[in-house]
């Protein structure tokens, strides 16, 4: 694939990040470095989604006071089409440009 990277680029890169934050005084044993979401989850989101966008943008995010994951960073899978957020027609929408936005993805696990 075209955007792929030598498995040693994504190590250093990811170190790389690590010791930036570490360099800011963010104690990284506690602080998200990685998010994961099961394949089948993330897959269907995307898949169910996919005639509706030409590109998915993953968002840096940071949870609000008052999650228990309040603080801890994480990224949001957020369809887009034409540089703005993608939009599902709706059957009143249907034929005259309406809809709704597509809500973006999220609720990954974080590392640590």
């Amino acid at each position: 694939m075209a955007n792929q990277i030598p498995v040693s680029q994504a190590n250093e890169m990811i170190q790389q990040y690590l010791n930036y934050m570490t360099s800011l005084g963010v104690d990284m044993n506690t602080q998200t470095r990685a998010v994961t979401f099961p394949c089948g989850e993330v897959l269907k989101f995307m898949n169910e989604n996919m005639q509706y966008t030409d590109e998915y943008r993953i968002c840096l995010g940071v949870y609000p006071s008052g999650d228990a994951r309040a603080g801890k960073m994480t990224v949001i899978v957020w369809p887009y089409k034409n540089g703005q957020p993608a939009m599902k027609p709706d059957d009143a929408g249907k034929g005259s440009g309406g809809g709704k936005t597509i809500a973006p993805f999220n609720d990954g696990g974080l590392i640590p």
